[in-house]
């Protein structure tokens, strides 16, 4: 009967890394990050106030909608069924009151709903103190995090959420538990999925200049190269996981991306930033095996990508620029491991190349949204009007990346001795121009769904015309 009666008690929830598997706080200061210079430099008024203020002022700037959140399934039908008993539930959080009752309307099995007000901020003692003008003296609680220790302390009856010694220690000595609930711990699947391992494919061009002059440089590069590979494998999946922890928001709202395992809920932000942390590490400890003029090729990826995460995929046309770069610098970086170092020619057609591939990305994007009666992609600044010069722009970056081709042949491997029959190279252009306007055939059709590149992986008729390249230069060499 004692455990009926407890069940009977009015139950406080903690909103905030329990019922929402994440802290709406942080993933709103994440967010907030992007916001222009201005909106930020707004918050600094506030932050010499009240925190709750502060609290205020950043949900204002990232206000979202609360139906998309990642709230934890199994305490959702919990806590429908306790309401259905006729059980009196609040919810009570660290974020701000309005995203409290947004999420308190939403769910629908809450009698009250406390946030941040002007004068108070509930965490803590204060958190307690709330709870009890809410619902008085008597109560249960649920939560899992360290600032609910003295509600925790308080409660007669407790809802558990998570499991190890850590939350044990936060009980009094005999205090009873109501129920316990443990959300799924990241495996190692989404860990690899967070990480993005499919994009480590893109590091291959770190081997194009080692490979092109294998004949004059021999087969030492080639060791060098490898570990430039699994650096920038690591630095990319260090710098997806920081991208997906500042668009966390932004992604719960996308129909596709609110399944990545940060959005989702499946990777707490904590363990995201530490993961981020120890790729970085590794990162670094690999760039010292390597030549210097590499390492400081990673360091200039990584702050090229830093500020493309923060800022610059906001920026229209920009945005394609930064990507084409970052493609470049991998074959640059390859081509620093040379004692010659690397084709001016080659850097060119790179850009150039990939500046076409950047651009067929966004195209696809935004049709998609204009197709599905959107106006454009506000997050990435380009409209339907961009339409007709993406695609300008972007057939014009293949055609010139070919040009180049043809200068780098004439200009460049004609006079050296690197190619025994350098005229075999001539057979790679129009394989490239046929895959190039092909792409773009797929992309005005509505047919390319996904990253050129991945889809070049997946393809089979690109597959064939890379065995061609292959094939071509090999008979080059001989």
């Amino acid at each position: 009967m004692a455990n009926e009666r407890a069940a009977d008690l009015p139950l406080a929830v903690d909103l905030d890394g329990a019922l929402v598997r994440a802290d709406l706080l942080r993933a709103a200061s994440l967010a907030a990050l992007r916001r222009p210079l201005s909106a930020l430099l707004g918050l600094s008024e506030p932050l010499r106030s009240a925190k709750a203020e502060v609290k205020r002022r950043i949900a204002g700037a990232t206000a979202a909608d609360p139906a998309p959140l990642a709230y934890d399934p199994d305490i959702v039908a919990w806590l429908k069924d306790e309401r259905a008993r006729g059980r009196r539930i609040v919810l009570v959080g660290a974020a701000d009151q309005a995203e409290v009752e947004a999420v308190a309307a939403e769910l629908g099995v809450f009698d009250a709903a406390c946030g941040t007000g002007a004068d108070a901020d509930p965490s803590g003692e204060r958190r307690l103190g709330l709870i009890r003008s809410l619902i008085g003296d008597r109560f249960a609680f649920l939560g899992g995090e360290t600032v609910d220790t003295p509600a925790f302390r308080a409660a007669e009856q407790v809802v558990l959420v998570g499991a190890g010694t850590r939350r044990e220690r936060r009980l009094r000595p005999g205090q009873s538990v109501e129920r316990r609930f443990d959300p799924p711990r990241p495996g190692l699947a989404v860990w690899l999925r967070a990480m993005r391992l499919r994009h480590w494919t893109k590091n291959v061009l770190v081997f194009v200049a080692p490979v092109l002059a294998l004949k004059e440089a021999g087969l030492a590069p080639l060791g060098a190269a490898l570990l430039l590979f699994l650096a920038f494998g690591l630095l990319a999946s260090a710098t997806y996981l920081v991208n997906d922890l500042l668009d966390i928001a932004a992604d719960r709202q996308h129909p596709e991306k609110r399944h990545r395992p940060i959005a989702a809920g499946l990777i707490p932000p904590g363990a995201a930033v530490g993961m981020a942390a120890a790729l970085l590490g590794g990162a670094a400890l690999i760039a010292l095996a390597l030549p210097l003029s590499a390492g400081l090729a990673l360091v200039a990826y990584l702050a090229i990508t830093l500020c493309y995460s923060f800022w610059l995929k906001r920026m229209p046309i920009v945005d394609t620029f930064v990507l084409a770069s970052l493609f470049t610098l991998r074959v640059l970086a390859g081509g620093l491991l040379l004692p010659a170092g690397v084709s001016a020619w080659l850097l060119s057609f790179s850009l150039l190349f990939f500046l076409g591939l950047a651009i067929v990305k966004r195209h696809v994007e935004l049709a998609r949204v204009v197709a599905a009666g959107g106006t454009g992609v506000a997050a990435r600044g380009y409209t339907a009007r961009d339409l007709p010069l993406l695609l300008a722009a972007g057939v014009a970056s293949s055609f010139s990346a070919i040009i180049i081709f043809f200068l780098y042949l004439v200009e460049e491997q004609y006079p050296s001795a690197l190619y025994r029959r350098p005229e075999m190279l001539w057979g790679l252009m129009p394989v490239i121009l046929l895959w190039s306007l092909r792409v773009w055939h797929l992309t005005v059709h509505g047919r390319m769904n996904e990253d050129p590149v991945l889809f070049a992986l997946k393809d089979g008729f690109s597959r064939w015309l890379g065995v061609v390249c292959g094939v071509l230069l090999l008979m080059a060499w001989l």
